[in-house]
């Protein structure tokens, strides 16, 4: 997780210094560093939301199901036996 937040703020560096030099060159319009810099925390934050959420999902799917530890699931290990009814006492 780590390495890929530092792959994300490198890739917003990239990109929001050469998008605001494209921006400089065609519209001759300065992009001071401090708005910049801004950019750069927003897109580093928005990449880290979507990073964590990815994180959250495959860690998710790594997990093993309760099958073998519990007696009334759909899985394999559901026993022929049925549960006790709570009607015949």
């Amino acid at each position: 997780m780590k390495k890929a937040v530092w792959i994300a703020f490198g890739a917003a560096i990239v990109g929001v210094n050469g998008a605001a030099e494209a921006v400089e060159y065609f519209t001759d319009t300065e992009l001071v560093a401090y708005f910049r810099v801004m950019l750069i925390m927003g897109v580093l934050f928005i990449a880290m939301v979507f990073l964590g959420a990815y994180a959250l999902v495959s860690a998710a799917e790594e997990e093993k199901p309760l099958a073998g530890s519990v007696n009334n699931t759909l899985g394999a290990d559901k026993t022929k036996e049925k549960a006790p009814d709570k009607d015949h006492r």
